[in-house]
């Protein structure tokens, strides 16, 4: 392999054409002086303190403590496996934050039309409609209102939940069965307020700051259905219906469903 395919190579992964030139020279002459290595690196004068700097910032060069300083390049081979390490982790996090964005974008995909500033989704996975319920929750400023068939158990959305308690967000949660204790425990240890609504039968609500809504409605079977809107008056009529039902659902005796028993 050529010294300019070398740099190039470096250059793959992730160092400037300059850092390369820098490198490459100096692993070639050993110990070196700043203005030696810009001259037989052709890198100018101007930059090769900058770039020097940065090579030993990413740990890739040495510089000795004596009069006038040399510089002096970290083994290749301990390099190479540090930058491949790094180009691993790189990868790695980019591999997360595709899929993150891949799900992100889902719902541009699935089924939906507006009728009238109401959002109409339908999708065959439920993820797909809880990704925007989180991001609602995330949003939170002031409050929420939560009305569930039981207390939801998915990782993104207590951690959603958790960020507005630390944010000091109001969180109001009603839920149609509080027969998993587990859920219910887990709610009370975080200092999450829940309420029982004492029906079978109720659609499941989300409202966020008195500025969007959205509703669960699941009549065809194997999709899932829902409706989210911001239209102003849309959303202080379902805001205002849900404040009330708080106000007359019915506080949780904890000793009743034993929890910490």
């Amino acid at each position: 392999m050529q010294k300019e395919e070398i740099i190039e190579t470096l250059q793959k992964f992730g160092l400037t054409e300059y850092e390369s030139k820098a490198y490459v020279t100096l692993s070639l002459l050993g110990p070196a002086k700043a203005s030696e290595i810009s001259k037989q690196a052709n890198v100018p004068q101007s930059k090769i303190y900058v770039t020097l700097e940065s090579l030993m910032e990413k740990q890739l060069v040495e510089v000795s403590q004596e009069r006038p300083k040399l510089f002096k390049a970290i083994t290749p081979s301990f390099v190479i496996k540090n930058l491949l390490e790094a180009k691993k982790e790189e990868f790695n996090s980019l591999k997360q934050k595709a899929f993150l964005v891949s799900r992100l974008l889902r719902p541009i995909e699935v089924d939906e039309e507006i009728v009238e500033g109401i959002w109409i989704q339908k999708v065959e996975k439920y993820m797909e409609i809880l990704d925007r319920l989180v991001q609602m929750v995330k949003k939170a400023k002031k409050y929420v209102y939560d009305v569930t068939k039981s207390l939801p158990y998915s990782s993104s959305y207590r951690k959603a939940l958790l960020d507005c308690k630390e944010k000091g967000v109001s969180l109001h949660v009603m839920a149609m069965s509080l027969e998993d204790r587990e859920k219910v425990k887990w709610y009370v240890k975080n200092g999450i307020k829940v309420k029982l609504l004492e029906t079978k039968n109720h659609p499941r609500i989300l409202a966020v700051d008195g500025r969007e809504v959205a509703i669960r409605i699941d009549n065809e079977k194997p999709t899932f259905q829902s409706i989210w809107s911001s239209d102003p008056s849309f959303v202080s009529m379902m805001d205002n219906y849900l404040k009330n039902l708080w106000k007359n659902a019915r506080e949780v005796n904890l000793r009743e469903i034993s929890i910490f028993h």
